[in-house]
Order: structure tokens, then sequence, then C-alpha cells
């Protein structure tokens, strides 16, 4: 369902793994429409991309999982996703 609508779902687990640290290899929702992929989020369509991209992250655990942290805070902090959340409302923070 989340492949074929293309949503753009983020499993909230994934994002535990970016905020770690940690690269999350996923199939692809559509967020690499969303944000950016290959490095620390790497997504793939086949068996063949993701077995690709978890050797990718195999010969450089350390770049990836920096850009997956870097990727968390830039993308999913929660200060960054209330502001958007509380500006399509109208709200105005306290």
């Amino acid at each position: 369902m989340y492949v074929d609508s293309r949503s753009g779902w983020v499993s909230e687990r994934s994002l535990c793994y970016l905020a770690s640290g940690r690269p999350v290899v996923a199939q692809d929702t559509g967020f690499s429409e969303l944000y950016p992929t290959g490095e620390g989020l790497l997504a793939f369509a086949t068996p063949e991309e993701a077995a690709d991209a978890v050797g990718a992250v195999r010969a450089d655990l350390a770049r990836h999982g920096a850009a997956a942290r870097e990727l968390a805070e830039e993308h999913f902090a929660a200060q960054r996703v209330l502001t958007r959340l509380l500006d399509r409302i109208g709200a105005v923070p306290a």
C-alpha cells in the first residue's frame, strides 16, 4: 500500500535508527522524492538494489552513519517538524 501509493511514508523505527546514527536501507515509498537518499538513507525498489545498498553501507559504515544522523537532525528533529506543523495549522508558538 505505501509503495503503490508513493505516500512518502517512513517508519518511526527508521527515524529512530537515523537519529542514532544507524543507516537505513528501506523500500522506497516515495520518500526519495521528499528527502535526500544515497547516504545514510538508501532506497530500493528491487532485491538487487537492496543488496547494492546494503553493500554500500557495509563498505563505508562510518560515512553512512554520520549521514544518517545529519539527515535526522536536518529533516526530522522535533523542533523542525513541530514548527512546520504549527505553521500549517496557523498556530502561533508561545
